[in-house]
């Protein structure tokens, strides 16, 4: 299971460590299973310096698309793929966001072992429909009646889910911004705000 600690960071399965907010990506690395981490080129995403507007380049950093060259590396433990982010302007060399996605099986393909437990509080954001989900979690109501989300935040906890698309029937990626990502306190306050006024494809896709 991997355990989600808000403030503090998450625990990775079978006993291998936590993960804190403030770790260094050297120190991040030394966490991990050398076998399992996977170093990255920059593709489609830019770097800090290239968004003109603080608040789109937050909002790519939270959906993953804002590349980072200290942090250019994801690891997969247990059928879920681990992404890292640094802490925004002024404080990049300091862990300040967790991605966790569950790996999809290749179309045709039959199912692999099932995907490692990932914990909020003893509820596991993979393991149940997405609706239900919403329902437990604290300060997640959904609007009563409202069509199906793709994509919800829960901004006191810290806590960004996602899914392919509003029909798909789990949650498939959360992501976890810890108390160190107040590098991006010049764009806004809050961790999740920029979201719902930047644009993460700026720059990207013309």
């Amino acid at each position: 299971m991997l355990e989600l600690l808000r403030e503090v960071g998450v625990e990775l399965p079978g006993g291998a460590g936590l993960l804190k907010f403030g770790m260094t990506p050297g120190e991040v690395l030394e966490l991990l299973p050398p076998d399992r981490a996977t170093h990255h080129r920059q593709c489609m995403g830019l770097t800090l310096d290239q968004y003109a507007e603080l608040r789109h380049a937050h909002d790519a950093w939270l959906g993953g698309l804002l590349f980072e060259p200290e942090w250019n590396f994801d690891a997969e433990l247990d059928g879920v793929v681990l992404g890292f982010g640094g802490g925004g302007p002024g404080a990049t060399d300091r862990l300040a966001r967790v991605e966790i996605q569950a790996r999809r099986q290749p179309d045709g393909q039959a199912d692999g072992p099932e995907a490692t437990p990932v914990a909020w509080d003893d509820i596991d954001l993979f393991g149940y429909p997405a609706a239900e989900i919403v329902a437990v979690l604290p300060w997640a109501g959904a609007p009563p009646g409202g069509p199906p989300l793709a994509e919800m935040a829960v901004d006191e906890l810290g806590l960004r889910l996602s899914r392919a698309t509003p029909t798909t029937e789990r949650w498939e990626r959360v992501t976890l911004v810890g108390p160190e990502s107040g590098g991006w306190g010049s764009c806004c306050a809050g961790g999740l705000v920029c979201a719902e006024q930047g644009d993460g494809l700026v720059g990207i896709m013309y």
